[in-house]
């Protein structure tokens, strides 16, 4: 393991949980699989002027899924990173749900190389899994509220186990994963700054909403569904998904993405929701990029900004 202050990888093979996985991983491919697709995305140019120089969206026969047929998911995967480049190295998010994360104080003191020592000390204590099946990452928040003399530590750790069996496919398509992010902290990317709205993310079998507020992780809730159901069911769905978040009655404008997230359905969306509802990827997108493809770039798109972050 390596250490850091900064969202640095600190777990198993190098690979980072919380952001930031460094500007000398080069060009990193962005990388989302769901239940009938394989999504890629490269970014090029320098920072802050990032653009979309190669992208992948391949369907994918529902059984091509990590827990189900581990060879095909892999030559998938192949296929789609031949069809976008020449990287090997890859970037992809667990959802939150998988990830449990805290904030923890360290006195301010404790030298740099010594913060992942002690922290891996109280591991088993902050953590409902051994040490020998830990993944974990951590990342200096600053100068504890009214303790100057403390550090906030935001730490997320998931089980190694599960880590190594989403990792296998890609390591079996010859691709190197540096990162391995929590969904909600890459998804802030796309919305530079405090004031993020929330996403709402379209899938033809579920939904996501994502939320920010002061806290240093997002809030995510989701909904699964068998695929085909109505637009009037589809759009029910969405009302309880907004209630459940208490955004039902809000009048405060939505980001939206997802494969699911055409222009036909954000103007449906803005009609039955009474907000406005913006596309989340539309300061990338490229003339050349079928419409059926801009909202499915999303969190491709935000693991690709992580070399920035």
């Amino acid at each position: 393991m390596g250490s850091t202050g900064n969202g640095m990888p600190v777990i198993k093979k190098g690979i980072a949980m919380l952001g930031r996985f460094g500007r000398d991983d080069g060009s990193v491919l962005g990388v989302q699989i769901t239940s009938d697709s394989v999504r890629m995305l490269q970014l090029s140019g320098a920072r802050g002027r990032r653009r979309v120089s190669s992208w992948v969206h391949q369907v994918v026969a529902p059984v091509t899924r990590l827990d189900a047929d581990g060879e095909s998911l892999a030559q998938a995967l192949r296929e789609a990173a031949r069809r976008c480049g020449r990287a090997r190295r890859v970037a992809l998010a667990m959802p939150g749900s998988q990830v449990i994360c805290k904030v923890v104080q360290l006195p301010s003191a404790v030298p740099e190389a010594e913060r992942e020592a002690r922290l891996l000390a109280d591991a088993e204590h902050l953590f409902p899994f051994p040490l020998d099946d830990l993944a974990m990452d951590f990342q200096v928040l600053g100068p504890t509220a009214q303790a100057s003399q403390s550090l906030d530590v935001l730490i997320g750790a998931a089980r190694q186990s599960l880590v190594e069996t989403l990792l296998q496919p890609f390591e079996d398509a010859g691709l190197e994963v540096v990162a391995v992010e929590v969904d909600s902290v890459a998804l802030a990317r796309l919305q530079p700054g405090a004031d993020r709205q929330p996403l709402l993310l379209l899938e033809a079998d579920g939904l996501a909403l994502h939320t920010w507020g002061d806290a240093p992780l997002g809030v995510r809730v989701e909904q699964r569904f068998d695929n085909g159901c109505t637009q009037a069911a589809y759009l029910q769905r969405i009302e309880d998904l907004l209630a459940s978040a208490a955004l039902g009655k809000s009048a405060a404008g939505l980001m939206v993405g997802g494969a699911a997230a055409t222009s036909n359905w954000l103007q449906v969306l803005e009609q039955h929701l009474g907000r406005v509802c913006q596309p989340i990827c539309s300061a990338y997108v490229r003339k050349d990029m079928p419409a059926a493809d801009h909202g499915a770039m999303a969190l491709p798109l935000a693991l690709a900004l992580g070399v920035d972050a």
